[in-house]
């Protein structure tokens, strides 16, 4: 205890503080790293390094302040550290502030250590070191599974042994994150259409197998539009394939902002979209195609002159029938399509299938 005594000493001289006391304070201290009642100051070497949030969770004030003192001492990073002493004070910076690294006990009141790595791995809100008093390989072990990026005995604890774990636990969080937006990603274009943001093709096709599964065995309505944008071809022709771009990129936004958030809606290809409408009959699906349809007409477009043209879409709408699969109603949408455009386009052209033909 002696060593802690004289790093006790150290600190008061410096003007180190110890744990919260009242949740509120955090709001009081914000982003300003002045020193509250709460905060510990950041360290002043001005290292050029971006700033980190440590966050230093143990019940043992003593050891607290022996982990903050080994903290001060780091020269490589500037850091700011926070000392909440009660439950509500570690959630409550958690959730309000941004934290680039929580260092928590094993052991804590209320909630233990392994908890709150759980909650914290769960969220994705910072990575975790462990600490703990010896060194042993069950509690290294859970740790690793509950997805701490680091662990860290406090027998012996010096500032570079404290550095080299912050470091490590630092840069593995960034590969970790950055391995996750990879595949997000890649997630992302394997599902998305890279220009409109809709569905793309695979993806939509994936979600009519859905709607169609699900309808032959609940018995529920859904119907399918097949959406063209009239003269398209005209539109690269005339003002380039960049405007064709702005344009599908419009129609695109025009679907998205007016169907209904059970709706789906994906790029079939080219200029055609198709939009799912789940637990909709066909009248009623009718309305909404008429709807986006008139919509659409109203919208102006510019070339890159300034040049003002309108546009227009033609739909083939169908209901799913008893038996439908996804191939006759995509077959059946097509021709409603065709029959729209061969009737003049700017049009939405209903198409029944042999069970509801029978019954008209």
């Amino acid at each position: 205890m002696a060593a802690r005594t004289t790093i006790t000493e150290r600190q008061h001289r410096t003007g180190a503080t110890t744990h919260a006391t009242d949740p509120r304070t955090y709001a009081e201290a914000a982003d300003s790293c002045s020193i509250h009642k709460n905060a510990v100051p950041s360290t002043t070497q001005k290292t050029g390094q971006p700033l980190v949030k440590i966050l230093v969770c143990d019940d043992d004030p003593a050891d607290r302040e022996l982990l903050c003192t080994c903290l001060q001492q780091i020269t490589d990073r500037e850091v700011v550290l926070l000392q909440p002493g009660r439950i509500d004070d570690i959630q409550y910076a958690l959730d309000k502030r941004r934290i680039d690294l929580v260092l928590i006990d094993t052991r804590m009141p209320q909630k233990s250590g392994m908890e709150w790595l759980a909650e914290i791995s769960k969220k994705q809100l910072a990575p975790v070191i462990m600490l703990t008093s010896p060194a042993i390989g069950r509690v290294t072990s859970q740790a690793a599974q509950e997805g701490s990026v680091g662990y860290l005995p406090k027998g012996n604890l010096s500032p570079d042994k404290l550095n080299n774990a912050v470091n490590l636990a630092l840069d593995k969080w960034t590969r970790l994150q950055q391995a996750k937006a990879d595949r997000e990603r890649l997630e992302r274009l394997a599902t998305y259409d890279s220009l409109t943001g809709l569905y793309n093709r695979q993806a939509i096709l994936a979600k009519l197998r859905e709607s169609v599964n699900l309808a032959n065995r609940y018995r529920e309505d859904f119907s399918l539009t097949m959406l063209d944008i009239d003269h398209f071809k005209k539109v690269n022709e005339s003002y380039g394939h960049l405007i064709g771009d702005d344009v599908l990129e419009k129609i695109s936004a025009l679907i998205l902002g007016n169907i209904r958030d059970a709706d789906i809606a994906g790029r079939y290809g080219g200029e055609e979209f198709m939009i799912i409408l789940p637990r909709v009959n066909l009248s009623s699906s009718w309305v909404a195609a008429e709807r986006l349809r008139a919509i659409i007409e109203r919208t102006k477009c510019k070339d890159s002159a300034g040049n003002i043209f309108g546009l227009t879409v033609s739909q083939g709408l169908v209901a799913w029938e008893r038996n439908d699969n996804v191939a006759s109603l995509i077959s059946r949408a097509e021709e409603a399509l065709h029959k729209a455009k061969q009737k003049g386009r700017n049009r939405v052209q209903i198409l029944l299938g042999p069970t509801l033909r029978d019954k008209v």
